[in-house]
């Protein structure tokens, strides 16, 4: 759904008059289905976010500032950017269009502290890989730690591990997703809502 200022005037700040607009378009070319490794480009130069800002959000604005770097990236063969956090410069925040979490004794991923999207599944993700059994940290994840990671994937509509293998833990836990998505999988979270 999108809101589209309806005043005579194009200027910043909210319009007093909008029109809801429900935007709908086909998807297939961008949604990759099913798990797919990918090539990430730790991104040291840019951000995608910084802290006061509307990182948190999901805004147009927030995308618009993945694609010069994400574009830089792709020219070069890699699938994506993991972006760092702009204070340090040093811990993990995101890849341009999903959250990212990283597999040692537990699976730490960064902690949502407004420079982060909230995404659905990032949110589901935890509470899956408590029921499979896994500790779930969010806390700062420091580049040094991602690279001595057993396994690292990404969530977006799909989980990825990089270095053209899935992992098992990947594995494992989008076919946890996925079963409970499609209703294959008891529901002990009660997400799943039956329409009548």
């Amino acid at each position: 759904m999108q809101n589209l200022g309806k005043e005579n005037a194009i200027r910043p700040g909210p319009y007093k008059k909008t029109l809801q607009a429900l935007l709908n378009r086909d998807l297939s070319g961008f949604i990759n289905e099913g798990l797919a490794a990918i090539d990430l480009v730790v991104e040291n130069e840019s951000h995608r976010a910084t802290p006061g800002g509307t990182g948190g959000v999901k805004t147009i604005g927030n995308y618009a500032a993945a694609l010069k770097a994400q574009s830089a990236t792709k020219a070069k063969g890699y699938s994506d950017v993991l972006y760092l956090d702009s204070v340090h410069n040093r811990y993990l925040e995101e890849v341009s269009f999903c959250n990212i979490f990283v597999k040692g004794n537990v699976i730490p991923t960064p902690a949502i502290e407004g420079t982060i999207i909230p995404g659905i599944t990032r949110k589901s993700i935890p509470d899956i890989a408590e029921i499979q059994g896994f500790q779930v940290e969010e806390r700062l994840v420091s580049v040094d730690e991602l690279l001595e990671a057993d396994e690292v994937f990404c969530t977006e509509q799909r989980v990825s591990y990089g270095d053209g293998i899935i992992g098992s833990v990947s594995q494992k836990l989008y076919t946890a997703l996925t079963r409970l998505q499609m209703g294959l999988m008891n529901d002990e979270m009660n997400w799943t809502v039956e329409l009548k």
